[in-house]
C-alpha cells in the first residue's frame, strides 16, 4: 500500500492505495472538501466523549493523599484487594428532614475509590412526600434515574425553552441530558427513593436559585431585577433567605 498526500497552499489530501501519485490539478477540485471532511471528523472525535478513558484496568482513589489533580490519584495496584470495588453505601436511606424533604447520597470516586477513573458515578436520592430535587444543572454530565419506590414529577428544559416532563413510577426511567435544567418532585402519599447514574466521576452540581441569590461574593441587585423582573426589595428578600 501506498500513500499520498498531497498539498496546495491551502489544504491537504489523501490518496490511499494508489497506483501512482495523484495528479495535483486533477484533486484540485475536490481536495478542499475532503479536508473539510477530516477536520470535522477530527473535531468531532476530540468532543464527544465524556471523562477520559484510562490507562491501566483500574485506578483505585488513594484518598489520603492530599494534593489536588485532575481526578484522584492511584492506590499502590499492589496494593489493592476487592474491597475497593464494593461498597454499601447506597444502602441506608438518607435522612430527608429539611425543607426540601431532599437527601442525596453519592457514590464517586471520592466516596467508592473503585469508581475512580471508570467515567461513571451512582446516586440514591431519597424524598420525603412532597420533597423536592430543586432546578439545577450538572455541566459534566448526563443523568438516567431509575425510581425504586414511589412516584415522581420529572422534567427538563432544552435550550429552546421547551420543557419536557412526565410522571414516571417505580421501574420506570427518565433521561435528563448533559448540562440541562431539570427536577424531581415527589408526587408519592409518602416516602420514596431513586437511583441515578451520571456518566462522570465529577458530574458537578449547579442549584438554579442557590446561584442566582445565594453566590458569594453577590450578584448585584440590578442584575438580578433586570434578568427577573423583579424589585430591589424582593431581591434582597430573597437573598435574605439564602443567605440566613
Amino acid at each position: 500500500m501506498r500513500v499520498f498526500v498531497v498539498c496546495t497552499a491551502t489544504v491537504c489530501s489523501i490518496c490511499i492505495h494508489c497506483d501512482r501519485q495523484p495528479n495535483i490539478l486533477n484533486m484540485a477540485a475536490y481536495s478542499h472538501w475532503v479536508c473539510v471532511f477530516w477536520v470535522a471528523l477530527i473535531s468531532i472525535g476530540a468532543v464527544v466523549g465524556s471523562d477520559p478513558d484510562p490507562l491501566q484496568d483500574f485506578c483505585v482513589a488513594e484518598t489520603s493523599v492530599s494534593f489536588f489533580s485532575n481526578g484522584l490519584p492511584c492506590k499502590n495496584p499492589a496494593k489493592v484487594t476487592s474491597a475497593d470495588f464494593k461498597s454499601s453505601i447506597l444502602s441506608t436511606p438518607g435522612n430527608t428532614s429539611n425543607a426540601l424533604g431532599l437527601a442525596v447520597t453519592l457514590a464517586a470516586g471520592s466516596t467508592f475509590p473503585g469508581l475512580n477513573t471508570q467515567g461513571i458515578s451512582v446516586a440514591r436520592i431519597d424524598l420525603a412526600k412532597g420533597g423536592l430535587v430543586p432546578p439545577h444543572v450538572h455541566p459534566r454530565a448526563s443523568e438516567v434515574i431509575f425510581v425504586v419506590k414511589g412516584a415522581q414529577l420529572v422534567g427538563f428544559v432544552d435550550t429552546n425553552n421547551n420543557l419536557f416532563s412526565k410522571t414516571i413510577y417505580a421501574g420506570e426511567l427518565f433521561v435528563f441530558p448533559r448540562g440541562l435544567v431539570h427536577y424531581q418532585l415527589s408526587v408519592a402519599d409518602g416516602p420514596g427513593f431513586s437511583i441515578s447514574s451520571l456518566n462522570s466521576q465529577n458530574p458537578g452540581l449547579s442549584l438554579v436559585a442557590t446561584a442566582l441569590f445565594g453566590s458569594n461574593p453577590p450578584i448585584p441587585n440590578i442584575v438580578l431585577e433586570k434578568t427577573l423582573h423583579l424589585t430591589e426589595k424582593q431581591v434582597t428578600n430573597i437573598k435574605q433567605a439564602f443567605h440566613s
